[in-house]
C-alpha cells in the first residue's frame, strides 16, 4: 500500500500496482474534476495518456465535446451528489480521442484524508453490451410487427435451440403453434424425424457454423405437423453480448419454387426427346438434298420445291416449340423469372 504522497502528486492509500494494472478504467480526481491519477486501462480507453490528463480537468471537455450532453451530464451527477457521496452504474456515453463512442458505467467513492477529498471513479465499458441490448430491443420490436406479419419463416432460439419466438408464417408452414414449441427445443426432432437425416442436417450445420457462426441458404426438407413434406432454405445470424447468444432463424418455404424446377428440367427432356425425331428427319433430308445438288441429279426447280417443304417442316416445329414454352409459363408461377423470360421469349 502506499500512503502519503505518491510520484503523480495524488494523496491517498491506493495500491499502485493494482490501481494501474487493472483491466477496468480508475480515475482520481478533486472535486473540480481535476485529474491526479489515470491507469492504464483509462488510457486505452479513453485514447488519452497519462501526460495528457494528469493535473487538469480538460478531460471531461473532450470526452464530452457537445456542451448539451457535458451539461446534462453534470446536472445528473450533482443530483446524484446531492443525495448521497457516490454513484453507481451511472452511464455515460464518451467520445474517444479517436473519435468512437464508448458507453461507460460509473461507479465511485469519496475518499478523505488529512483533509483532502478525492473521488475514485471506476469506469466499466459497457458498449458491446448496450449493442447487444439495442439488437434485442430492436429484435422485439421487429416481433411486433414484421416478424409476426413476415411471410417467411422467422425463429429465435437459444443456445440449446430451445424456441424464444415463433412467428405466423412459422405456424403455417411447420403446422405448429406457438404453443407447441415455444420455450422447448422438440420441434426440431418433429419436423426432422428420421434420425439418420436429422444426423446428416446437424452434421452439416456443425460444420458450417465452427467455420464461420452462421449459414445462408441452407437447404434442408422438414416433415409438417401433418406430414407433408416442405423444403426450406434457411439463414441464421448469432446475436449475444459474451454472456448470452441468441439465434435467428430465418426459413423460405422454396417447395413449390424447387418443384417448379423439377418440372422445367422434366420440361426440357420432354421436348429435346419430341424434337430429336424432327429434327434428325430434317438433317437426313437436306443432307440427301445437298448430296443430290452436287451430283446434278436435281433441276432448280426441284430444289427449290424441297427446300420449301424443308421450311414448312421447321417452322412447324418452332411453332410447336412456342406454343409449348408458353403453356408451362402460364402453368407454372413459380418458375423463376430468368426461366420464364426465357419460355415466354
Amino acid at each position: 500500500m502506499m500512503n502519503g504522497k505518491n510520484e503523480t502528486g495524488t494523496e491517498g492509500c491506493i495500491d499502485e500496482a493494482i490501481f494501474d494494472n487493472a483491466h477496468i478504467m480508475m480515475v482520481v480526481m478533486d472535486k473540480n474534476g481535476t485529474i491526479s491519477m489515470w491507469n492504464r486501462a483509462a488510457e486505452t480507453m479513453t485514447g488519452y495518456g497519462k501526460a495528457e490528463v494528469i493535473g487538469s480537468a480538460e478531460i471531461w471537455k473532450n470526452v464530452y465535446p457537445d456542451p448539451g450532453y457535458r451539461h446534462e451530464v453534470t446536472h445528473r451527477i450533482k443530483e446524484i451528489l446531492a443525495k448521497r457521496d457516490y454513484f453507481e452504474n451511472f452511464e455515460t456515453s464518451i467520445i474517444t480521442k479517436a473519435g468512437d463512442t464508448r458507453v461507460i458505467a460509473w461507479n465511485t467513492r469519496e475518499m478523505k484524508e488529512g483533509g483532502n477529498v478525492r473521488i475514485v471513479s471506476v469506469g466499466v465499458d459497457i458498449t458491446k453490451q448496450h449493442e447487444a441490448e439495442r439488437k434485442v430491443r430492436d429484435m422485439n420490436s421487429f416481433n411486433e410487427g414484421i416478424i409476426e406479419n413476415a411471410h417467411i419463416l422467422i425463429s429465435v432460439l437459444d443456445q440449446k435451440g430451445n424456441v424464444l419466438i415463433w412467428n405466423r408464417a412459422a405456424e403455417d408452414i411447420t403446422g405448429y403453434s406457438r404453443n407447441d414449441v415455444v420455450g422447448k427445443n422438440t420441434v426440431w426432432k418433429s419436423m426432422y424425424p428420421d434420425p439418420a437425416y436429422r444426423k446428416e442436417i446437424t452434421k452439416k450445420i456443425t460444420s458450417i457454423i465452427s467455420s464461420q457462426m452462421y449459414f445462408e441458404n441452407l437447404e434442408t426438407t422438414i416433415v409438417t405437423k401433418i406430414g407433408e413434406q416442405r423444403i426450406i432454405a434457411w439463414n441464421t445470424r448469432e446475436i449475444g453480448n459474451g454472456i448470452w447468444q441468441h439465434e435467428i432463424a430465418i426459413g423460405r418455404d422454396i417447395t413449390d419454387q424447387r418443384k417448379a424446377e423439377r418440372a422445367l428440367v422434366s420440361y426440357i427432356s420432354e421436348i429435346a426427346m419430341r424434337l430429336k425425331n424432327p429434327v434428325e428427319i430434317l438433317r437426313d433430308n437436306l443432307a440427301e438434298l445437298a448430296r443430290m445438288t452436287r451430283n446434278g441429279t436435281l433441276t432448280f426447280d426441284e430444289i427449290a420445291v424441297t427446300l420449301d417443304g424443308q421450311v414448312r417442316s421447321t417452322a412447324q416445329v418452332a411453332a410447336n416449340v412456342a406454343e409449348f414454352q408458353k403453356a408451362v409459363a402460364e402453368k407454372n408461377e413459380e418458375i423463376p423469372e430468368a426461366y420464364r423470360k426465357f419460355l415466354s421469349g
